[in-house]
């Protein structure tokens, strides 16, 4: 079913609107005032865009809130960098939101932007310059998912008419060397970037997205050591749930051969359904994840 995809979802909770349609909304209203000003050519008081923009002589005023505080404004000549923000947060956001809560999603998004203004500013720490704009944490967004998704592909037209499938790690790896190819010959040594283009601060980003992701993988690592343990000592186990072998090397495991296979099993299908979604299961894996849910509604029912 449609409602089934996370992009098809009405974007409210129970507990109200969700923080991702907030997002969007301030990000597309600080672009409005922007635009309003410009419009009546009126500057409220001191320059606004210059005290919420990220520059190296603001940070050595320590402005530190305008590393978070510009992915906010954006430049008004260039309308695809706004629409590439609003894109990125809805495709990205419906995606990642509901796996990670609106905790982690907000605090990666806020992590990535700080990331690549830290990194724009150490680059252009002597030349000067100002950073807008909220690619970067477009990028970490894109790294998470990235990686959470790997084996995902993803089909678009290239140009409208060219037909691609590319796998996400795939593409941000190929993104990432590309960006640092172009930090290199633009901002390194100096060529006039087109667009006000600032790869620094998208390598910023992704590498804070791939940090995050391996900082909070907790699940995957509990599965990968269950994986672990079932590779390596199933064999090893006995009767009475010991495992032969040299006991200052060995511990009892304290539950049975078999619930453990069962666990390590349903981690292993778990993180498949994470990875390629619900139709890839076969008709086997499809029959241990049901037995699994029928067992744990027989144990609550006789408690």
């Amino acid at each position: 079913m449609l409602s089934d995809r996370s992009y098809m979802r009405a974007p409210t909770t129970e507990r109200g609107t969700s923080p991702l349609v907030w997002l969007i909304s301030s990000v597309i209203a600080a672009f409005v005032l922007q635009l309003f000003f410009q419009s009546l050519q009126v500057r409220p008081g001191p320059d606004l865009a210059q005290k919420v923009a990220l520059s190296s002589v603001g940070i050595r005023e320590l402005h530190l809130w305008t590393l978070l505080s510009h992915a906010w404004v954006h430049d008004t000549q260039n309308i695809l960098q706004i629409i590439g923000v609003v894109a990125g947060l809805i495709l990205l956001g419906g995606e990642l939101l509901e796996p990670m809560g609106a905790r982690k999603f907000l605090l990666l998004y806020g992590a990535s932007i700080v990331t690549g203004g830290l990194l724009w500013t150490l680059i252009h720490w002597n030349t000067g310059g100002v950073l807008v704009g909220a690619s970067a944490g477009i990028c970490g967004l894109l790294a998470y998912f990235a990686w959470l998704k790997p084996n995902l592909e993803v089909r678009f037209l290239l140009f409208f008419f060219i037909p691609v499938t590319v796998r996400p790690k795939k593409f941000v790896f190929l993104f990432g060397c590309v960006s640092i190819a172009a930090c290199f010959f633009y901002e390194i040594y100096g060529a006039t970037a087109p667009f006000s283009y600032t790869p620094s601060a998208q390598v910023g980003g992704l590498l804070a997205g791939w940090t995050f992701y391996q900082m909070t993988r907790s699940g995957s690592a509990r599965a990968s050591k269950y994986r672990g343990l079932n590779r390596f000592t199933a064999d090893a186990i006995g009767r009475k749930g010991q495992i032969s072998g040299d006991p200052e090397r060995m511990q009892p495991v304290a539950v049975s051969t078999q619930r453990e296979r069962q666990r390590v099993e349903i981690d292993r299908i778990l993180d498949k359904i994470n990875s390629t979604g619900l139709a890839s299961l076969t008709n086997q894996e499809k029959r241990e994840l049901n037995q699994a849910k029928n067992l744990g509604h027989e144990k609550r029912d006789t408690q």
